[in-house]
């Protein structure tokens, strides 16, 4: 393709496939594989305009739904015009990237006497970057998943089941049981997959826990469009120090589907080579399990969007369930999208899916999600008889939450807080970024802690059955100190 669009794209965040790699599309725009999203061409983008003309309404909610937020008609049609010149005349728009103007737009810089423990020259911190933001980044989005949102998605992998002859393991394998005085550690967190300074200092408080941390889930999201570049770079880097001494699982997500899910299985795959142990992932769900404790992660993505209907794998989740209910064990479930979310009245669609198992027959204790880019920790209530935990906000810059609205559930702990102190006046619409840490203990008991980007332990959890009883909260610490 031209190379003056290419070093456009790039400018813009497009992470390209190495050479070897590399196919071109019908499109003309380099690509790892034929189903791995492009990024728009001009074509394309001639035709995302036409139908937002004809459609505009449809074009509108799809972008809504994939952003999280409400974003204009005018707007959608400002960043149509200017991607189209830009396309056609790419030097042009390289020239004005590399404006003051444009780089300044966003904010002010750090305080000098800005800092923190973990603060490192190794990962700088730009908060004037406005990089995968809903809206101030719409340019970037539209680049970068117009064409799932033409298309509909793109080509996707064969599933992987846990029934097929090639896995012997039924996509089951072994957590380490606890003992007494070490207690298993499992690092939970959503989002991550933007390679942003947020998700790399989460990234580096994972690598700094070192041996302790056995565990380590992300609950999906590899942004923009799930691509093999976009893995590599914000996924498989960050975390590669991880892989000798922690089992990393990761799940599948709406963003991973925009490019079909061959870069995802493609990572699995590669965690498993050279010679890693640990890395044991062969599809995109799996259960952990020791006597005690069971990690049972879903794919909500790859049949449908925030949906678990596929009768194969409620089959296999329901035989997982119950056989970890029989033995008295703690089932712990986590999936990229969430049974409910803060500020809505209505339960998802995921949770109708799940209703007979998790609320029914009240199979699930604990569940995590990672599609809400909040942390929060919920209890259980009549209707939803399990605890559950928002931790999809490990990476992405999303506006920062706003306290009192209704709640499916009784909310315990609601990250406010802004990503920066308020006495750095620097972005204070902007959420704080942070993941959840898991202690499994020998007694039944579980730790949970969450922490901020910086190392901020923002809230602690304890949480423990009364005999046959249910999980509930025994004691919850939340930090009213500004971190």
């Amino acid at each position: 393709m031209d190379r003056k669009r290419m070093e456009f794209y790039t400018a813009l965040g497009y992470r390209a496939p190495s050479a070897a790699a590399t196919a071109q599309t019908a499109s003309g725009v380099a690509s790892a594989d034929v189903s791995e999203l492009p990024p728009l061409g001009p074509d394309d983008l001639g035709a995302l305009r036409e139908r937002f003309l004809r459609e505009p309404e449809e074009v509108l909610s799809l972008i809504r739904q994939d952003l999280g937020v409400s974003v204009s008609e005018g707007a959608l049609v400002h960043v149509l015009q200017e991607l189209e010149q830009s396309l056609s005349e790419p030097e042009a728009a390289l020239q004005s990237l590399r404006q003051p103007a444009f780089q300044a737009r966003a904010s002010v810089s750090l305080p000098p006497d800005f800092t923190f423990p973990l603060m490192t020259n190794e990962l700088p911190i730009d908060s004037s970057r406005t990089r995968f933001e809903p809206v101030a980044d719409l340019r970037g989005w539209l680049l970068f998943s117009g064409r799932a949102w033409l298309h509909g998605g793109w080509q996707r992998a064969e599933f992987r089941r846990h029934d097929d002859a090639h896995h012997a393991t039924r996509f089951r394998y072994e957590l380490r049981e606890p003992a007494p005085g070490r207690p298993v550690e499992v690092a939970l967190f959503g989002g991550f997959g933007t390679g942003e300074y947020p998700a790399r200092y989460v990234a580096r408080q994972l690598i700094m826990r070192g041996e302790r941390l056995e565990y380590a889930v992300h609950l999906g999201g590899v942004y923009y469009a799930g691509r093999r570049g976009e893995f590599d770079a914000h996924v498989a880097e960050p975390l590669e120090p991880l892989l000798s001494v922690t089992t990393l699982m990761t799940l599948n997500a709406g963003p991973e589907m925009r490019s079909g899910g061959t870069p995802f299985y493609r990572y699995l795959d590669e965690r498993r080579g050279a010679s890693r142990a640990k890395q044991v992932q062969e599809g995109s769900y799996f259960c952990l399990a020791s006597e005690r404790f069971q990690l049972i992660g879903l794919d909500t993505a790859y049949f449908e969007p925030g949906r678990h209907q596929e009768p194969a794998l409620l089959g296999w989740l329901e035989s997982v369930l119950k056989e970890g209910r029989q033995r008295g064990a703690t089932n712990i479930l986590l999936s990229h999208d969430a049974p409910y979310r803060y500020g809505e009245a209505r339960h998802a669609g995921l949770l109708e899916d799940l209703r007979e198992l998790a609320v029914e027959r009240g199979q699930v204790d604990l569940w995590f999600w990672g599609a809400t880019p909040y942390g929060a920790l919920f209890d259980r209530s009549a209707a939803l008889p399990f605890l559950g935990g928002s931790l999809g906000h490990a990476g992405l810059p999303v506006r920062a939450v706003t306290p009192g609205l209704k709640s499916p559930a009784p909310v315990r702990f609601l990250e406010t807080h802004a990503r920066f102190p308020v006495w750095t006046d620097l972005r204070p619409e902007l959420g704080n970024n942070g993941y959840g840490s898991l202690l499994l203990h020998e007694d039944g008991t579980l730790g949970l802690q969450l922490l901020d980007w910086r190392g901020n332990v923002r809230c602690t959890a304890q949480l423990a059955r009364e005999g046959d009883g249910p999980l509930t909260y025994r004691h919850l610490e939340t930090s009213e100190t500004e971190p």
